[in-house]
């Protein structure tokens, strides 16, 4: 569709909503005004995407609200243009312009869940840091241990998986060559997780110095094993992280906590949503939703680029 075409379509989509705001809803001029600006600002945004409003999924809706708060506009400003919206689509479905309202299953500000709580990106990098200083400085049967501990730590915040994830995780779920692990989540759902270097080069250091000593030979196929050589308990891994938060940064953290820095970060460094939920392994957009909040506009850039950890110098 040309450049003309697709205007004129634009605005037929505006005159249509402005009628129906000023002959059926009875607003005020001033809201009518308000009510189109905010609407022409959200069909811009589309035409530069080359979607047509009627095309629109409920991705798009949340995509642009992260567009919105990437401006640094008020929260009062975004939840505004979200309640346009709603009343759009409500209009476009109610007379068959479109079949679906994408607005429909997005959370409403009153209703949102509590924000997540995250590390921030340089504390993330302390913990890292000196967890690796720690395995790097000891010795003694307690180095296998700390070898191990700051693998998990590395693949939790480089890859935000869950610790339920993390802990079923076998010797042949990770692809060391091509930077890769295999998750099962929820409901057997498997996905593939890209991992950084960093994270890459704890594995290597774990799998041929660490894990050959904790196995004793028993040939246990899960991947992060006790000092007995048996599989991790979730609880043992939620303690370990806690306590080494605790230590490093003064602060208890659950690795819940390195799951939502890795979402937060991923935002901030540019990485779509839509990437980051299938990251994450979330069924719904609009559970990743809720990180939008952190948007700040930087330069847009594949995972590696994203990721602080991604290009970390290789670990000696």
């Amino acid at each position: 569709m040309s450049e003309s075409k697709a205007d004129g379509r634009m605005k037929n989509w505006l005159d249509s909503f402005v009628l129906y705001l000023r002959t059926e809803r009875g607003l005020l001029e001033s809201s009518v005004k308000t009510y189109a600006d905010d609407l022409r600002n959200y069909l811009s945004f589309l035409a530069d995407k080359g979607i047509e409003p009627d095309r629109a999924g409920t991705e798009t809706i949340v995509n642009y609200l992260a567009w919105l708060q990437g401006q640094n506009l008020s929260a009062a400003t975004v939840n505004r243009r979200l309640t346009v919206l709603r009343v759009f689509y409500r209009f476009t479905v109610r007379e068959g312009l479109a079949s679906r309202d994408p607005t429909l299953h997005l959370l409403s500000p009153k209703h949102q869940q509590a924000l997540p709580q995250f590390l921030s990106v340089s504390e993330i990098i302390v913990l890292l840091d000196k967890m690796h200083e720690l395995s790097n400085s000891a010795a003694g049967k307690n180095l296998p241990l700390l070898i191990r501990d700051y693998a998990m730590v590395e693949l939790l915040y480089a890859t935000g998986i869950r610790v339920g994830e993390l802990v079923s995780l076998r010797v042949d779920s990770i692809n060391l060559e091509t930077s890769f692990v295999r998750v099962y989540g929820k409901g057997g759902k498997e996905r593939l997780v890209p991992i950084g270097k960093a994270a890459t080069n704890a594995l290597r250091r774990y799998l041929t110095e660490s894990r050959p000593i904790l196995d004793k030979g028993s040939g246990n196929p899960l991947l992060f094993l006790s000092k007995r050589g048996r599989g991790l308990r979730r609880e043992t891994v939620i303690r370990l992280v806690k306590r080494y938060t605790n230590l490093l940064l003064s602060r208890r953290l659950s690795p819940h906590k390195i799951r939502h820095s890795f979402a937060t970060h991923l935002l901030q460094g540019g990485a779509d949503l839509r990437s980051i939920q299938e990251l994450l392994g979330h069924s719904r957009i609009t559970t990743t939703q809720r990180y939008t909040h952190l948007v700040t506009p930087q330069i847009r850039q594949t995972y590696l680029n994203a990721h602080p950890r991604a290009k970390k110098s290789k670990v000696s």
